[in-house]
């Protein structure tokens, strides 16, 4: 379905998403403070030809939106040939579905730039290809030379691995986007423009650099007599309601099946699922929140 003039002005202002944000509004403010423009970036966007229409996807749960959404609502402030308008991911899914990542999850945000006709440009997702690119090898280098994650497999789900290794994750990944975070937001300027002037897709990330992943339940299920369920959930990002929903109707439901539940507070807008060792929903993967009979029938599945 394409979108239209009247489906566009449908969406939400800048300002009008930051102020119906019910969680991390510190954050996207702190990150907008951040921003800041090369005079070459400016002067490229100042001098488009014409007024581009640019749709974002975001919520304010994920850590990817409030790490980049400010940089285009900014950028959008600063020139007047691009007007934007953002709706809300989960309430927006037929937008959503034409502009999923690699086909398959519903990644935030999403950035789909159109001319003043509505034909579409081109679109960008989530983060820059080069920031998952530097993620991913800070993850390998963290895990083959820190005597605390010497044992332990690089993929290892958050939830499996032993607290003191789990919170050195925590601060090597903390320290790392403090680092790159000035660089972090060049990449998107830099992706967006490449994107304008060439037309299609941002670059894609390389070198094998997607992020790990567990087992997702392909493999054949072992089946328990009781059920270990992990869930790491973004503390920062206000996912304790969720968190707490989901463990609720767990508890509920089995009540002497489950021989753990186990919730791990991080960050960057994660919330994985493991149930006997088996990522069943990782957000980063799946986009949003997981539906909970599908995480009730995974237990089922593992304990017969």
């Amino acid at each position: 379905m394409a979108v239209t003039k009247e489906r566009f002005e449908q969406g939400l202002t800048y300002d009008a998403y930051k102020e119906q944000m019910t969680r991390n509004r510190d954050r996207l403010d702190a990150t907008e403070e951040s921003v800041t423009f090369a005079p070459a970036d400016l002067a490229f966007f100042n001098q488009l030809p014409a007024t581009l229409n640019v749709l974002a996807l975001a919520e304010d749960w994920c850590g990817d939106v409030i790490a980049n959404l400010p940089i285009l609502g900014r950028l959008a402030a600063a020139c007047d040939t691009l007007d934007l308008r953002i709706f809300l991911r989960d309430q927006n899914l037929d937008i959503m579905d034409q502009y999923l990542k690699n086909g398959e999850f519903r990644s935030i945000p999403v950035f789909v730039f159109f001319d003043e006709n509505f034909n579409e440009l081109g679109y960008w997702i989530e983060r820059p290809a080069k920031m998952t690119e530097l993620q991913a090898e800070m993850r390998r280098n963290l895990f083959a030379t820190d005597p605390l994650l010497a044992d332990v497999a690089p993929d290892t789900p958050m939830g499996q691995l032993p607290e003191e290794a789990r919170n050195r994750v925590m601060q090597a990944f903390g320290e790392f986007r403090q680092e790159k975070r000035d660089f972090s937001n060049s990449e998107v300027v830099r992706e967006i423009r490449e994107l304008l002037t060439k037309g299609g897709v941002q670059p894609v990330a390389t070198n094998g650099a997607a992020a790990p992943r567990a087992t997702n339940g392909a493999t054949p299920v072992t089946k328990q007599s009781q059920a270990k369920v992990s869930i790491t959930y973004c503390a920062a990002c206000g996912y304790e309601p969720q968190t707490l929903e989901l463990t609720s109707a767990l508890m509920h439901t089995f009540v002497q099946d489950l021989a753990l539940i186990e919730l791990i507070p991080w960050h960057e807008g994660a919330f994985d699922v493991v149930v006997n060792g088996d990522l069943i929903h990782s957000m980063y993967r799946d986009g949003g929140f997981p539906e909970t009979e599908t995480i009730l029938n995974a237990v089922r599945e593992r304990i017969g």
